[in-house]
C-alpha cells in the first residue's frame, strides 16, 4: 500500500518520477510509475492505487490541466480531502480545484531546501500523519469526516486560507464590540490556543487582533463547513483578508461582519501605510464593487503596481483611500 499516489500526465513522467525519488528517499511510498503488469487492468490497479494512497499530489501543468485521467484523480483526492496541487509549469488549475492553492515547483529540480518543497514536505507529513492518527482513534464502525484540507504553498504572490468564522464561542462581545461599536472590546478570558502570537511593532496590538489572528491560525479541527470562509493573504500588500457571507456572518451572531473584512495588517506593508485596520470591511478595489469571495478573488489578482483605490467601511464610516503598491502585479 503506498502512501503518496502521485497524478500526472505521460509528457510530464521525468518530473513526476524526480519528485517520487525524492519523496520515497524520505522513507515514504510512493505510486507514480503507470507501467501496469502484464494482464491486469488498467484502470483497476489505478483505482485500487488511489484508493489505499494516504495522500495524492497532482502535477498540474498544460498537459495534465487537459487530461481527463489526471482530473478524475484530483478529484478522488479533493473528495476525500487529501489532494495536494503542485504546479510544474505556469498554468491555471481546471476550475474545480482553483481554490486549492499548490506548491510551486516550476523551476525545482530536486534541491530539498527549495522553500516550496519544503512547504510540500510539511504539508504530506500532516496528511500522512492525519490519517495515522484518525486510523488509531476512530472507534470501529463510525464513518469518519475526511480532514478539512489546510492549504499551503502559494501561487504567484497570494496564497489562499482556510479562516475560522464561528467566532462567537471564541471571543464573544469582545469582537462585536469591536467591529459593531468601533470601540475597545471588554475584558474577555484568554483564548487557549497552541498558536503564538504574531508580533506586529509599529501597530498596536489589542486584545481583539490578537484572538483575530489566533481565528486565522485555527485549521485543523472538525468543525462544520458554513463555518468556515475562504481567505486571502497578499504579501506584497501585508494584508490578509476573508470574505464572509451573511449566513457566515449570522452564525456568529454578528461578531464578525458579513463582507471582504480584514483579518491582519502587517506592519510596515502598503496597506499599514494606508491606514487600513484589522476589522475593516473592504467595499471596493480599484472601483469595482466586492460583493462576493469570487469578486474579492479576482480584484485581488487585478492590482497592479502602482496606486490602487479602495473604499471600506469601519464602523459607521466609510472611507476611501489610495494604496500604492510598486511590487504588485496583475496576474
Amino acid at each position: 500500500m503506498a502512501d503518496i499516489f502521485i497524478s500526472y500526465a505521460s509528457e510530464d513522467r521525468e518530473r513526476a518520477r524526480v519528485l517520487s525519488e525524492t519523496l520515497g528517499a524520505r522513507g515514504w511510498a510512493v505510486w507514480w510509475d503507470r507501467e501496469i503488469p502484464l494482464g491486469q487492468s488498467f484502470d483497476e490497479v489505478i483505482e485500487k492505487a488511489l484508493a489505499s494512497a494516504k495522500c495524492v499530489i497532482v502535477l498540474w501543468s498544460a498537459v495534465s490541466v487537459a487530461s481527463e485521467w489526471v482530473r478524475n484523480e484530483a478529484s478522488e483526492g479533493k473528495r476525500r480531502g487529501i489532494l495536494v496541487p503542485v504546479f510544474i509549469e505556469s498554468v491555471d488549475a481546471p476550475l474545480a480545484f482553483r481554490l486549492l492553492n499548490g506548491a510551486d515547483l516550476r523551476d525545482w529540480s530536486g534541491d530539498e531546501s527549495d522553500a516550496e518543497f519544503a512547504r510540500l514536505i510539511e504539508r504530506v507529513s500532516e496528511l500522512l500523519a492525519q490519517t495515522s492518527n484518525d486510523s488509531l482513534a476512530a472507534p470501529s464502525g463510525r464513518v469518519r469526516q475526511p480532514p478539512i484540507y489546510k492549504e499551503t504553498g502559494a501561487k504567484r504572490s497570494v496564497t489562499s486560507l482556510i479562516i475560522l468564522v464561528s467566532a462567537v464561542a471564541v471571543v464573544g462581545a469582545g469582537v462585536a464590540g469591536y467591529l459593531l461599536r468601533g470601540g475597545q472590546p471588554e475584558p474577555q478570558p484568554e483564548v487557549p490556543t497552541t498558536v503564538p502570537e504574531k508580533k506586529d511593532p509599529g501597530i498596536a496590538t489589542t486584545d481583539v487582533e490578537k484572538r483575530i489572528r489566533d481565528l486565522v491560525g485555527t485549521f485543523g479541527s472538525a468543525i462544520p463547513a458554513t463555518s468556515l470562509a475562504r481567505g486571502f493573504h497578499v504579501p506584497d500588500l501585508g494584508l490578509r483578508i476573508a470574505f464572509l457571507s451573511a449566513e457566515q456572518s449570522a452564525s456568529t451572531l454578528g461578531a464578525m461582519p458579513a463582507g471582504a473584512v480584514v483579518m491582519e495588517i502587517e506592519s510596515g506593508r502598503p496597506m499599514a501605510k494606508a491606514g487600513l485596520h484589522v476589522g475593516d470591511v473592504v467595499l471596493s478595489i480599484g472601483g469595482k464593487k466586492i460583493a462576493s469571495e469570487d469578486e474579492l478573488r479576482q480584484a485581488i489578482f487585478k492590482i497592479g503596481p502602482g496606486k490602487t483605490q479602495y473604499s471600506y467601511r469601519r464602523g459607521g464610516d466609510i472611507k476611501t483611500v489610495a494604496v500604492d503598491c510598486p511590487n504588485c502585479k496583475v496576474e
